[in-house]
């Protein structure tokens, strides 16, 4: 069976019929013969408003568009008109316009009565009584256009010229071009009606200067919403419609002024308004107030945002199609932009970058516990504008840089990995530069063999000075052999750095590229507690109706837990308090942060946060190739130069707008700490050994002793004390080539300078004090005797007696010496017991009283102080010698007190 179609489906056999019937004389002279057929269907029409019949009517007119005219009916979806959309920060401040064609949306019942009026005056007096098309100027024209062979002359109304911008897109001037446009105005007016109809003409209306629309035109020649147009501003729009160049009021003012008045005038003659007034607005100036576009599209920080928008899912599958919605679909964006913030950023990379040769800068800021970027600063200038340098910024991501190395600022991610693995801040190495390494990181292709900034040794430090100081051996130990590369890697991904890392050892001192956003990012993850909110710029899009289409925030996870989240804080308020960050980094509240360095000093960082907001500021220039040059880093740009001065003048402006209070840290746990065993005395393997066993790191540094060589003769913390597990124990360890120490002469000092010479023993010794009477007064308050004598071994842990002058006083006189009497025997006169050695023989003289007591020859009397010389037995000047041995620290196996050498940094 053969198929019919109707002639709405047959379009070539029409324009056969067309074509084989007439020439192209007879085929204008049809369509011109059908133009009476329109009118009357028109007239049709507009009578069908107040009678029965618009069905009959509108089927007459749909019958000859289908049976004389060659082209497709009006589409049942007009294009959606293309509205600006606004981008704005957080309090509602507009950032930047994104356009297609500057156009802004209003209501019919928002655009003033006078300026309808004025628009229907000039443009289609007769709006409100055809149907479409105005029979009388299509009469008119057509004559004309048949007499002249072509279109010479059109007869649009005004829903004619919404036709033509709503669906035709063109200002081709042909015969079908116009028979179509008027057969479709008389649809429009069908489907939509008059009020629908001049409220899209007010807004698809184009108005000279990139300006679409009467809203948008009233907002950029006197910066006021279409609501308060004036009357005489109303005629000056509405003379632009059919010459906007000509009638420019920016360009041809007096072109412009001229055609406002005319427009004045045929609003009188029309009714609209009096005479009167009329000829007293002719007499006023433009008086315009041209506001500059604020597209901002050229500007870093809206740049950044336009390519967060282009990737949300709610704009677009992809990012083209994204763009073409943001630049076309009347979005209201609302951003996390602080205004105060972003002014402080800015002017903070001001202050210090200035010259146009110096470097850029850029600063990001972000509240850690929601995410919202709060600031995104440049500056001094545009990137890309410096002498050989390329337009991409590297500050964050999407501006067409991979980001750049950001020094030693990534050693914090090592930090919380060591960590989670149990390391104690306390841990403690040596330093020597450069690095051998022995763990993972061992024999590399290439070899990697870091060193310390300058190459300078760094010597004994736990993790905490390590991290003040900066040091690049300390940190290339623990990423060699305590954590691993791998796990570096995945604790600063995990933290917030978004791109993928390499995960080389080489990574802890930064030469991953990273952005600046990111970091400011991760760091905020220990501001918040080891909680990481995944950063956004976007709060919020709204579709031209109103509806909310994306909602950002509420992506927060843990990351680090709280009580290690705490520690590594802590350890990194060491290089503000303290190391590379101290001289520039003050900001008169607890704060932390971490400075960075490249190679040759091409990009410098500081990276640091108070509890609630988090900042990361890189210096550098976009080509990345020359060495950073600054007059106030005469050693070179390092982070704690320009990079922490930025960093510095922003927060400390920041923590005022943001009226944060100036609270601490939370304080980490306590740390486990371990009885660190007593080893002075033992052999230095021996003591090593159990050092290690306890949990402790054995430092060991030989000194000059008397002792046998590795004899342990000292030790910091001492033996019995607790310290921090996995902290440093420092062991003095004998050479054996000392001198025995032996007691100074203390005769002739004073009791302080005594006990001062025998503390520089650092044995242990004590001083023991005993006054003594004297006579000569020189000797009071002086050492006049000391035990053991000068020169006497010094034993570790005894004691010195001193005895020290004092004056004589009357308790110290010499008692008087009694008279000595015989003692009266019992024995017979002149008998002696035999054997007694005491009795001799009888000594010539008198007799003795037998009635007188006996006396016996007295000895020398005790004295304090001999009137005379006495011979004396000679006294020994010293002491027995005593052999040297180990304190009493008990047999070898056990441990006890021992000798506790006095602390040292050896």
């Amino acid at each position: 069976m053969t198929s019919r179609r109707s002639p709405r489906q047959q379009p070539h056999a029409r324009r056969a019929f067309a074509a084989g019937s007439v020439g192209d004389a007879g085929r204008v002279t049809l369509r011109v013969l059908a133009i009476p057929l329109l009118i009357l269907g028109a007239g049709l029409l507009l009578a069908a408003t107040l009678a029965p019949g618009a069905a009959l009517a509108a089927s007459w007119v749909r019958t000859v568009e289908a049976q004389v005219f060659d082209f497709p009916p009006l589409p049942e979806d007009l294009r959606e008109l293309s509205e600006r959309s606004v981008i704005l920060d957080r309090d509602g401040n507009r950032l930047a316009v994104i356009r297609e064609e500057d156009r802004v949306l209003v209501a019919l019942d928002e655009v003033p009565e006078h300026v309808r009026a004025a628009i229907i005056a000039t443009e289609d007096q007769d709006f409100h009584e055809h149907a479409g098309v105005n029979w009388q100027s299509i009469v008119r024209a057509a004559a004309g256009n048949v007499q002249a062979g072509e279109i010479t002359a059109g007869a649009s109304t005004i829903t004619q010229q919404l036709v033509k911008n709503l669906v035709l897109e063109t200002n081709e001037q042909t015969l079908d071009r116009k028979l179509q446009e008027a057969v479709y105005a008389i649809d429009l007016e069908q489907r939509m009606g008059k009020d629908a109809i001049l409220e899209s003409y007010l807004n698809t209306a184009f108005f000279g200067n990139r300006t679409y629309g009467v809203a948008a035109a009233a907002e950029y020649y006197w910066g006021k919403p279409a609501s308060q147009l004036s009357v005489s501003e109303g005629a000056l729009l509405a003379g632009l419609l059919r010459a906007p160049e000509t009638n420019d009021p920016v360009g041809n003012p007096d072109n412009a002024l001229a055609r406002r008045n005319i427009v004045l005038g045929q609003m009188a003659a029309v009714g609209a308004i009096p005479r009167q007034e009329a000829e007293r607005l002719a007499a006023e100036p433009l008086a315009l107030n041209v506001r500059p576009r604020d597209d901002a599209t050229d500007n870093d920080v809206v740049t950044y945002l336009i390519e967060q928008l282009k990737a949300l899912p709610a704009l677009g599958d992809d990012p083209e199609r994204a763009f073409r919605y943001l630049a076309t679909g009347g979005l209201e964006i609302t951003t996390t932009i602080d205004p105060e913030l972003q002014d402080l950023a800015d002017q903070a990379i001001r202050n210090h970058l200035s010259a146009e040769e110096e470097p850029l800068g850029a600063l990001s800021a972000v509240d850690p516990r929601t995410g919202e970027l709060l600031a995104v600063g440049f500056g001094p200038r545009d990137f890309g504008k410096g002498e050989g340098q390329v337009d991409v910024n590297p500050a964050v991501p999407g501006l067409g840089s991979p980001g750049r190395q950001s020094g030693s600022a990534f050693k914090a991610f090592e930090i919380v990995a060591a960590l989670e693995d149990g390391l104690s801040p306390a841990y403690t190495i040596d330093t020597p530069s450069p690095y051998q390494p022995a763990g993972e990181c061992a024999n590399l292709a290439g070899g990697w063999e870091p060193g310390n900034y300058a190459d300078s040794g760094g010597g004994v430090m736990d993790m905490t000075r390590a991290t003040a100081v900066s040091s690049n051996i300390y940190f290339s130990h623990l990423v060699d052999e305590v954590t691993g590369p791998a796990r570096l890697k995945e604790t600063a991904e995990r933290m917030g750095i978004a791109k993928e890392l390499g995960g080389n050892c080489a990574a802890v001192l930064g030469t991953d590229t990273v952005h600046m956003l990111d970091m400011a990012s991760a760091f905020g993850t220990l501001a918040n507690g080891g909680v990481h909110c995944e950063p956004y710029a976007v709060a919020e899009v709204r579709d031209r109706t109103g509806r909310v289409i994306h909602s950002g925030g509420d992506r927060c996870d843990r990351a680090v837990e709280e009580g290690i989240a705490a520690r590594a804080t802590a350890m990194l308020e060491g290089p503000i308090s303290g190391g590379t960050a101290s001289r520039n980094g003050q900001i008169g509240r607890p704060a932390a942060g971490k400075t960075g360095t490249t190679d040759d000093y091409r990009d410098a960082w500081f990276v640091g946060f108070v509890p609630r907001l988090s900042a990361a500021v890189w210096v550098g220039r976009e080509s990345g190739n020359e060495p950073l040059t600054h007059p106030d880093c005469p050693q070179g740009m390092t982070g704690g130069c320009v990079p922490t001065a930025i960093w510095a003048d922003f927060m400390r402006g920041a923590v005022d707008a943001l009226q944060l209070p100036p609270d601490g840290f939370p304080e980490p746990p306590p740390l486990p700490t371990s009885q660190v065993p007593a080893v002075v005395g033992r052999q230095a393997d021996d003591a090593q050994r159990r050092i290690a066993e306890a949990g402790f790191r054995p430092i060991l540094e030989t000194v000059a002793d008397y002792r046998p060589a590795g004899t342990v003769v000292g030790q910091a913390p001492g033996g019995g004390s607790r310290a921090p597990t996995g902290s440093a124990v420092r062991l003095s360890v004998s050479d054996g080539s000392g001198e025995e120490p032996r007691i100074p002469d203390l005769v002739g000092l004073t009791v302080d300078e005594a006990r001062a010479a025998v503390e520089r023993l650092d044995l242990g010794l004590s001083l023991g004090v005993e006054e003594v009477p004297v006579d000569d007064i020189g000797q009071i308050g002086a050492v006049v005797a000391q035990d053991p004598a000068a020169g006497s071994p010094a034993q570790e842990g005894g004691t010195v007696t001193v005895e020290v002058g004092r004056q004589r006083g009357p308790e110290d006189e010499p008692s008087p010496t009694p008279t000595p009497t015989a003692t009266p025997t019992l024995e017979p006169p002149g008998e002696r017991p035999t054997g007694d050695p005491t009795v001799g023989p009888p000594l010539p003289g008198p007799s003795p009283d037998p009635t007188a007591e006996p006396t016996e020859e007295p000895g020398p009397s005790p004295s304090p102080e001999p009137t005379g010389p006495e011979p004396t037995s000679p006294e020994p000047t010293s002491p027995e010698p005593t052999s040297p041995g180990p304190p009493d620290d008990g047999p070898p196996g056990q441990d006890g007190d021992g000798g506790g050498g006095g602390e040292g940094d050896g």
